[in-house]
């Protein structure tokens, strides 16, 4: 989808999951050179900057998050600005986007020719709005975090808990190295905005730094609270484990006597104890000494643990 929009003597093209035909198109208006083309076309998996006497290119590869896979796909932006034009493509169609091109045009209205009219400052309000969105689906990776934590304190630990832990441990490393590999290019391109263009521009830039500084520390923190419910998760199943073991030894320890006691009584009666004629006394009296073998053991197991603890 293509909007175009003229702010001042800049024109910006906006086009949400191009297609070939659309990145031909604009290369043939605008004189694009074969490599931004084929960068546009291909995938940019490391944010990137280019500058040549023409054009100048940017690549920045960001995370879109879909709630119904509960997982993170890359949504690479790519940007060519000339002297009076900037071109932007992302692989996704996003409503905070289109919400984004439509405040710009409502704003341009009062825009004069000056730094606002710009194609940087364009730029900035582009990469401020994938900043922003970034943020928020990082709350929504908080929030389940939060929800998992919440029923670890209730002990409810169900199956699919792990395989969220693990998928958001993924996701985790997927968007951290997205983001991390947007320092340099961002350090490069305050350092472009400041020594070639408007100046008074920087200052948007830098806080373009601080946001991508804020989004990396939120990914760590989120991170380590990953690790710790993995931890929390791995030692309440060892817990749960270990008390499935007591009880099993707990039984144990009751039937072993009464194991060892049916083996003699079967192998001796018939010769050393009763004989076959005082069956019907043996066989009551037999019960009557497990049971009351069972009960003395149970109280010492019971007695020994409450010591324990």
């Amino acid at each position: 989808m293509e909007k175009t929009l003229q702010i001042g003597k800049t024109k910006w093209i906006s086009i949400q999951a191009p297609e070939k035909k659309d990145i031909d198109k604009i290369a043939k208006k605008y004189d694009l050179h074969e490599i931004i083309i084929n960068d546009l076309l291909g995938i940019n998996v490391q944010s990137k900057i280019e500058n040549s006497n023409d054009h100048f290119f940017l690549a920045l590869s960001f995370t879109k998050y879909f709630p119904e896979k509960g997982r993170y796909l890359f949504n690479e932006l790519d940007v060519v600005i000339g002297e009076d034009y900037i071109i932007s493509t992302t692989w996704f169609e996003s409503k905070s986007f289109d919400d984004l091109f439509d405040d710009i045009s409502k704003e341009a209205e009062s825009y004069d020719h000056g730094y606002k009219s710009s194609p940087y400052y364009i730029l900035y309000r582009i990469i401020d709005n994938f900043y922003d969105k970034s943020m928020k689906s990082l709350s929504f990776s908080s929030q389940k975090l939060l929800d998992i934590q919440n029923d670890l304190s209730d002990q409810n630990i169900w199956k699919e808990m792990i395989d969220d832990l693990v998928s958001e441990d993924l996701n985790k490393i997927l968007i951290k190295h997205n983001f991390l590999s947007q320092r340099d290019v961002i350090n490069d391109l305050v350092n472009h905005i400041n020594w070639f263009h408007e100046k008074h521009l920087v200052v948007y830039f830098n806080d373009l730094k601080v946001k991508l500084s804020r989004i990396i520390n939120n990914i760590n923190v989120l991170t380590e609270k990953n690790d710790s419910l993995m931890n929390a998760y791995n030692t309440f199943i060892g817990i749960k484990n270990n008390n499935i073991v007591t009880r099993l030894t707990f039984i144990n320890a009751i039937f072993m006597p009464l194991t060892l006691i049916a083996g003699i009584w079967w192998m001796s009666e018939w010769s050393m104890m009763t004989g076959p004629e005082n069956r019907k006394i043996a066989y009551p009296a037999f019960f009557v000494l497990c049971g009351i073998v069972s009960l003395i053991t149970y109280r010492i197991i019971r007695s020994f643990s409450s010591k324990k603890r």
